[in-house]
């Protein structure tokens, strides 16, 4: 392990916590809306507001047109023009909207009969220009790393929007119309607040950004970028067809809880975006080892926190949903497990992205996609919400092996027994241990994590002494650092 070595991990490190704190409050965010949602109207409302907002979710991944993962790129190369670069963003972002906008006010005509989705497609129509130059601006922010603007922006418009959406609930002024009353009143806020940081007294190269360019770049991420998301959102799209809306609601409280996990991986994701870029334009060395280590330890914290979701999922949906949410504990505990793979999935993706392999990424995604769909299908009229988790959870363990083996062979090979096997497999026998005493009181199943972790990290070797040390080292650094006032 060089200096180099902890430099870089000590830049992704500072980027990723700062970004779990956004990710916290929004997927936190998100979450408190569906608790809201779920105790002032129910389940039926819940797989109602899951479908609509899988939709808005899908529609503003199209607006953005992948700009969330190019842009990071491309101001991290290029902090000078971060300014021209959100200019031509919010145009292009201002002319792809019309369409799906006007799309949805006609299909806002047509649901006569259910008032609560009307009123709810009319404010996504108006708010999906706002939600699609919110995702340009935060991508912008998070490539020039001003996380801690980012950090505190996303807090208070949180905080305000929450506090819109507890009072009209409280009060029965409206429906679930008002949870995208409230997305919408946050990302405008923080967009306001977004657009003053870029371009006021802003400094730099302040020459047009081609909107042809900036499209032609994200073209190929927003293909991938569209084609995940849709793979996340597909449950709640296709489960209220095929098991109805009450039992979509069922499994959106748990995929909730989920999706407020996963913020840790997509801040950890968006941390390392940078220096991948940087390493795949040859200012780094050692990608192997970056991409390696990467992997590992994004197995090994979800796998920590899989387990703690999974020893509490009982409590966890009687705490936040209520007793008639009860059946969504055992969904949640693979979908838990579900994100450690989705990570890792992710962790891999974005080094395919960073080498230009974007076709590769493209089918590999539009592989799970197609899974999932036929998984679904055969399993949820069957099993129930626990066979949706099940073709959640299979399909993302088919798309990590898919990755893995294009990474492997195409970008750089890794060393598989360190950075794949061993940890997978510690995380396996946990998942293993913790299910099996799922039924038990809770001192035992702490106790059967807790041991399961302790055999299994003896027994792979998951923390060599060389990884220990370079811990140590980076720890030391670091405190050496702030000690300077750095």
């Amino acid at each position: 392990m060089t200096p180099a070595s902890v430099g870089v991990a000590r830049g992704i490190l500072r980027n990723a916590s700062a970004l779990v704190l956004v990710g916290l409050f929004a997927k936190g965010a998100g979450l408190i809306v569906a608790i809201l949602v779920a105790r002032f109207l129910g389940p039926g409302a819940m797989g109602l507001y899951a479908a609509l907002f899988s939709v808005a979710v899908l529609i503003e991944t199209f607006i953005s047109l992948g700009m969330s993962d190019s842009l990071v790129r491309d101001v991290a190369a290029q902090p000078s023009r971060a300014a021209p670069m959100f200019l031509a963003a919010l145009r292009l972002v201002s002319l792809i909207s019309v369409v799906p906008a006007a799309g949805l006010a006609i299909a806002a005509v047509f649901a006569d009969e259910y008032d609560a989705a009307r009123a709810s497609l009319l404010i996504l129509a108006v708010g999906s220009p706002i939600s699609g130059a919110f995702v340009a601006a935060q991508a912008v922010l998070q490539g020039a790393e001003r996380v801690l603007a980012l950090t505190w922006v996303t807090f208070v418009a949180r905080v305000a929007s929450l506090s819109f959406l507890f009072f009209v609930f409280f009060y029965g002024v409206a429906g679930i119309e008002a949870a995208f009353a409230s997305r919408v009143l946050f990302h405008f806020l923080s967009l306001g607040a977004f657009a003053w940081l870029l371009l006021w007294k802003r400094a730099g190269d302040d020459s047009a950004h081609s909107t042809r360019e900036l499209m032609a770049r994200s073209m190929p991420f927003a293909v991938n970028k569209a084609i995940r998301e849709t793979v996340l959102r597909l449950p709640s799209l296709v489960l209220p067809a095929s098991i109805g809306l009450a039992a979509a609601g069922l499994f959106d409280s748990a995929n909730r809880i989920r999706s407020t996990v996963a913020m840790t991986m997509s801040a950890s994701i968006v941390g390392l975006m940078p220096a991948l870029a940087r390493n795949a334009a040859g200012q780094q060395q050692g990608t192997s080892l970056l991409l390696g280590f990467s992997v590992k330890y994004m197995c090994i914290v979800m796998s920590i926190v899989a387990s703690l979701v999974a020893l509490l999922s009982e409590e966890l949906v009687f705490l936040l949903f209520g007793e008639s949410f009860a059946s969504a504990a055992l969904p949640l505990q693979l979908l838990a497990w579900t994100q450690v793979l989705n990570g890792v999935s992710a962790v891999l993706q974005q080094s395919m992205l960073a080498r230009g392999a974007v076709g590769a990424a493209i089918m590999n995604s539009g592989v799970t996609l197609v899974l999932q769909l036929c998984l679904l299908v055969a399993l949820s009229p069957v099993l129930g919400v626990s066979g949706a988790a099940l073709a959640v959870l299979g399909s993302s363990a088919i798309a990590v092996a898919v990755d893995l083996r294009y990474v492997h062979r195409r970008v750089t090979p890794l060393e598989l027994r360190r950075f794949v096997f061993g940890p997978f497999i510690a995380a396996a026998l946990v998942a293993c241990a913790t299910f099996a005493a799922s039924w038990t009181p809770l001192w035992m199943r702490v106790l059967t994590a807790l041991g399961s972790w302790v055999i299994a990290t003896a027994l792979f070797r998951i923390f060599p002494q060389e990884e220990m040390r370079f811990m140590w080292q980076l720890v030391r650094k670091s405190s050496r650092k702030s000690a300077a006032g750095e």
